[in-house]
C-alpha cells in the first residue's frame, strides 16, 4: 500500500516538473519572438530615418511626405535656386515639385522659373518640367510660355535649358515676338535673358 502510495507521488512530482519545463519553454520562445520583432522594427525604424536624412541632405531643408506610389517624394512650400558670386541666376519654384531618389531627378508641376540675366528679367511658366539630378539640364513641355522684362514673348510646345551654358533651346516649333519684330521657325536657340536669339529651320521675320 505505502509502495502505491509512493509511486503515485512520484508520478505527480514528475508531472508537475515536466508542466514546470512546458511553460519554461513556452516562456523562452515568446521571449526570442518579442526580441526578433523588436529588432525588426529597429531596423525599418532605422532605415525610415537613414531615408529621410538622405533625401534632406541632397535636395535642401525642406519637409518631404512619401507619395502613395512609393516612389516619389513631394515638396511642400520648396523653391530650387542657383547663384554664382552671390547673385541670383534662376529660380524655380512649382505648384508641385516631386523627387525621385533613385535618378535625383527632380519633377515640376506648373513651373514658374525666373532667370537673370544682363539685368534683364526672363520668366519661364508650364506646366511640367523635370530638372536632371546633376542639375545641369530642365526640359520644360506641355506649352512653355516665356516672357522678359524688356517686353518679348516667346512661345513654343517644349524647352530645353542647358545650364552649363545658359542656353534656351526649344525642342518644337515657335513663335518670338518682341517691340519691333516677329520671329518664327523650327528651332530657336537664345540667352536666358531672350536677347541674343537665333532661328533654325523655316525661319520667318516680320518686323512690326
Amino acid at each position: 500500500m505505502e509502495n502505491n502510495n509512493l509511486k503515485e507521488q512520484v508520478r505527480k512530482d514528475v508531472k508537475e516538473k515536466i508542466a514546470v519545463s512546458n511553460i519554461r519553454k513556452e516562456f523562452d520562445m515568446k521571449s526570442k519572438n518579442n526580441k526578433k520583432l523588436i529588432a525588426i522594427v529597429a531596423v525599418i525604424v532605422l532605415a525610415l530615418i537613414g531615408l529621410i536624412v538622405y533625401i534632406m541632405k541632397d535636395s535642401g531643408d525642406v519637409g518631404t511626405t512619401q507619395n502613395q506610389n512609393g516612389q516619389l517624394v513631394n515638396f511642400q512650400g520648396a523653391d530650387l535656386q542657383e547663384e554664382k558670386d552671390g547673385k541670383l541666376v534662376w529660380a524655380l519654384s512649382a505648384e508641385k515639385i516631386e523627387y525621385d531618389p533613385r535618378t535625383k531627378a527632380i519633377v515640376l508641376t506648373n513651373l514658374k522659373g525666373l532667370f537673370y540675366q544682363d539685368d534683364v528679367t526672363t520668366t519661364i511658366t508650364a506646366p511640367h518640367a523635370v530638372l536632371t539630378g546633376d542639375r545641369n539640364s530642365l526640359d520644360i513641355d506641355q506649352g512653355v510660355t516665356a516672357t522678359n522684362t524688356e517686353g518679348a514673348e516667346f512661345k513654343t510646345e517644349a524647352l530645353h535649358f542647358d545650364n552649363k551654358t545658359k542656353t534656351l533651346t526649344s525642342k518644337t516649333a515657335f513663335t518670338y515676338n518682341s517691340k519691333d519684330v516677329t520671329l518664327t521657325g523650327d528651332k530657336l536657340e537664345g540667352n536666358m535673358a531672350l536677347k541674343i536669339i537665333k532661328a533654325i529651320g523655316n525661319a520667318k521675320l516680320t518686323k512690326k
